[in-house]
């Protein structure tokens, strides 16, 4: 008989864009401002019961850093934790890869959520994949987000326009949040 187990569902999200005046894809970071011991992180947080995965990035990427003009791209992997300090005992992350068009660079942010996340401050940047800093092994599925992103949206596609119509092999044009 197969045995089940509890766990925390959490989604995290790369956040990635091209930059027109820059070259290279970037992602979003967060760093929080009254807690600079956590590092420097990419958005994410526990699912609620109803949403998908990809609705639980979206959700968590717009709370922790108010970014505009995300599109879900796919999901990449899994992460299990195990510790204590979760409900169930473990927890498993599925980071994603999800797409904006924010022009912004970086800014501060205030996170208004129902959670114990509510009012907690960040401050929020764009940097290059390869100079982004991520800790606490949070940037593991970062390299396959950034090749998956980058065949999504070649550079030439960008400079044609033609970006929306480029998508990553089996993945189909989702619905703009």
């Amino acid at each position: 008989m197969r045995e089940f187990q509890d766990f925390r569902q959490r989604a995290a999200a790369y956040v990635m864009r091209r930059a027109p005046e820059r070259a290279g894809i970037e992602v979003l970071v967060i760093l929080h401002r009254d807690a600079p011991e956590a590092g420097v992180q990419v958005p994410g947080g526990g699912a609620h019961a109803h949403e998908t995965i990809g609705e639980a990035a979206i959700r968590e990427a717009r709370e922790e850093t108010g970014v505009r003009g995300l599109v879900f791209g796919e999901a990449l992997g899994n992460m299990l934790l195990r510790a204590p300090v979760y409900e169930h005992g473990h927890q498993v992350t599925t980071y994603c890869w999800l797409r904006s068009d924010d022009a912004r660079d970086a800014w501060d942010h205030t996170v208004v959520s129902t959670d114990e996340d509510d009012g907690e401050r960040m401050r929020c940047e764009f940097r290059p994949v390869g100079a982004a800093g991520i800790d606490f092994e949070m940037d593991r599925f970062l390299p396959q987000a950034a090749a998956r992103f980058a065949a999504a949206f070649p550079v030439e596609a960008l400079a044609e326009g033609a970006a929306e119509a480029v998508r990553a092999p089996g993945v189909a044009a989702p619905a703009p949040h």
